[in-house]
């Protein structure tokens, strides 16, 4: 195989490895965040509160109540950002698995065409 198409090979496994490794820090963070989001839901799950409120057991409820709400959107928001992130990168992923088959495909072109000059060559 020429110089060139090994380093696009080597190229396009470098992005393939490097864009695995984003989607699995997106997907790591993904998680940490709905984790966060769950335990956050199970201390106020109300969407809104009077700042006026109360509840046994917390002090000034209403102003931690809606400071958790605050919270709980700032999380979707991101979370909704990392899946978008993690769509563009799942689409990038598949393209560059596709270069990297094609790749593969001309190196098996090549390489029988190799063999099958050998072959013509100890058959005459």
């Amino acid at each position: 195989m020429n110089t060139s198409m090994d380093k696009s090979v080597r190229a396009t496994r470098f992005a393939i490895s490097d864009l695995q490794k984003r989607v699995s820090v997106l997907e790591a963070t993904r998680e940490d965040l709905e984790r966060q989001m769950r335990k956050l839901n199970a201390s106020v799950p109300e969407e809104e509160v009077s700042p006026k409120a109360r509840k046994e057991g917390y002090v000034a409820y209403g102003s931690y109540a809606n400071s958790v709400i605050l919270r709980k959107q700032n999380l979707q928001v991101t979370i909704d950002d990392i899946e978008l992130q993690n769509k563009e990168l799942s689409n990038e992923l598949r393209m560059a698995l596709d270069t990297l088959d094609s790749f593969e495909r001309v190196r098996a072109k090549q390489l029988a065409k190799k063999a099958e000059k050998m072959a013509a060559r100890k058959a005459g």
